[in-house]
């Protein structure tokens, strides 16, 4: 199994060999293993204080790191998710997940909040999940031949089709709590008391960017009718392969309740792996002026992002 090294920070020549380093998620090489030696190996996880469970945030094995989030190993069965961006409602879209579909997720086993003004939404997150053995897709795709990348893809498809069957009357994250993903500026949006408000908000982006002639003139404007259980960051770096060829999604971050177009409007902006993007579309219910409207207000999320 292919492990990413992890990038010493301290040595800057690593960035005169390799200038695009810091942009990559850092990795203990032993995270990963399947046996190892973990902080909470053969202890009784119930009897563990969130306080401990604080500190070894800064010294358990780290499985990922990228700027405000960290995932350490803690066991051979257990990792943990934390960091300022880490929020209650990633931790309920999990139960959700688990108690209305059968989309091979994480389970949640503890979940909680610290106080701290100095984070961006004045709290710090702690989720205590699963660990998923397998190798992370953006490591392998690549390397898999055709037909594996193809059955890679139906199981995503019908991962978003199960999602879209779960039908939710509200917009946003379950629980409540800033709006976040790539439709709702780097700086999060909202909340929004309900989804009169929700669509207001993208109409208000779409009149912007017609102001500035940053979109077509015929763009209608945004009429949000359904909401369904959606994830809205599917990428192979949020998917884990394991060793019986299922994958795993990852990283409920940006979930939440929000039109089914958004979905696959969010493969369509995806940069990276084109060829990942393009097999799930293919296999994927699509809504094509949605997804037209979502593209032209692409200024209003980054330029003016906060108009």
């Amino acid at each position: 199994m292919e492990i990413q090294q992890s990038l010493p920070l301290s040595n800057p020549s690593i960035y005169k060999i390799d200038p695009m380093a810091w942009m990559r998620p850092l990795s203990d090489p032993h995270s990963r293993d399947l046996e190892g030696d973990f902080p909470l190996d053969g202890k009784d996880f119930d009897s563990v204080t969130d306080k401990t469970l604080a500190i070894l945030l800064e010294s358990a094995p780290v499985l990922h790191e990228f700027g405000a989030i960290k995932v350490v190993r803690l066991s051979r069965d257990l990792v943990m998710k934390g960091g300022g961006t880490v929020l209650p409602c990633e931790a309920k879209t999990l139960n959700l997940v688990a108690s209305r579909t059968g989309i091979r997720a994480p389970r949640v086993h503890r979940s909680f909040q610290v106080e701290d003004d100095t984070q961006y939404f004045g709290t710090k997150g702690y989720i205590v999940m699963d660990f998923i053995p397998g190798q992370p897709l953006d490591k392998c795709w690549a390397d898999l031949t055709s037909d594996n990348q193809r059955q890679i893809a139906i199981q995503i498809a019908e991962m978003i089709k199960e999602m879209q069957s779960v039908v939710i009357s509200q917009p946003g994250p379950p629980g409540g709590g800033p709006f976040r993903g790539r439709f709702f500026t780097d700086y999060s949006a909202g909340p929004f008391k309900d989804s009169a408000e929700f669509q207001g908000w993208f109409n208000h982006k779409l009149d912007i960017c017609k102001h500035v002639k940053q979109c077509p003139k015929d763009i209608p404007p945004f009429q949000f009718t359904t909401f369904v259980l959606t994830h809205q960051d599917i990428s192979p770096r949020n998917l884990i392969l394991d060793q019986n060829g299922e994958v795993w999604l990852v990283d409920w971050a940006f979930a939440g309740a929000y039109p089914p177009a958004f979905e696959s409007a969010a493969l369509l902006a995806q940069q990276f792996f084109t060829g990942f993007n393009e097999a799930v579309l293919s296999l994927i219910p699509r809504f094509p002026e949605e997804e037209r409207q979502l593209d032209s207000i692409a200024y209003g999320l980054t330029t003016a992002a906060l108009a």
